[in-house]
């Protein structure tokens, strides 16, 4: 389209040039197509310089176009990128949570094994206790055992003393 009306306007140009001519050669009578053609050229020279502002004007937008269209491409590109960066990360999420899942019920085994855990320590307990009191027990028929051992040689030392007063002739 620019370079259509560039070429119009040209010929505008041209055209008005040769109606400068011809109203020359026509002298007084051609003075006012004169003037006409002036107009003409004038018009012309506003159409190619406006046609030239429009090109300049239509060459930043491509250029803004290309510009958007490439920061486009990019933002798209990121686009693309996060969402398989995302998919990643729920995928790595669902993993866990399966991992999490299995973990429950090995949670429970372990408590379990805990409860049963703290029930034997609860029977050692009981049973330490009643060893302590069977110990306590024996210590005392110890000390009872050696009251009496005690007195057993106190009283054979009294009866080899009584014996020895006995004097036995054969």
């Amino acid at each position: 389209v620019l370079i259509t009306i560039t070429k119009v306007a040209d010929q505008t140009n041209i055209l008005s040039l040769n109606a400068a001519i011809e109203a020359e050669k026509a002298g007084d009578a051609g003075r006012g197509f004169s003037v006409v053609a002036t107009e003409i050229r004038r018009l012309a020279d506003q159409t190619s310089v406006s046609t030239w502002d429009i090109e300049q004007m239509l060459k930043e937008m491509q250029s803004a176009v290309s510009a958007s269209v490439m920061g486009m491409d990019k933002f798209s590109e990121e686009i693309r990128r996060s969402v398989g960066e995302v998919r990643q990360v729920t995928n790595q999420l669902s993993g866990v949570m399966d991992q999490v899942q299995k973990l429950a019920p090995q949670f429970d085994a372990v408590l379990q094994g805990m409860q049963s855990q703290a029930v034997g320590a609860q029977q050692i307990s009981e049973t330490m206790m009643q060893l302590n009191d069977a110990t306590q027990q024996t210590v005392e028929s110890l000390k009872a055992t050696s009251e009496a051992v005690h007195q057993l040689q106190y009283a054979a030392g009294d009866l080899q003393t009584s014996v020895a007063n006995f004097a036995v002739t054969v």
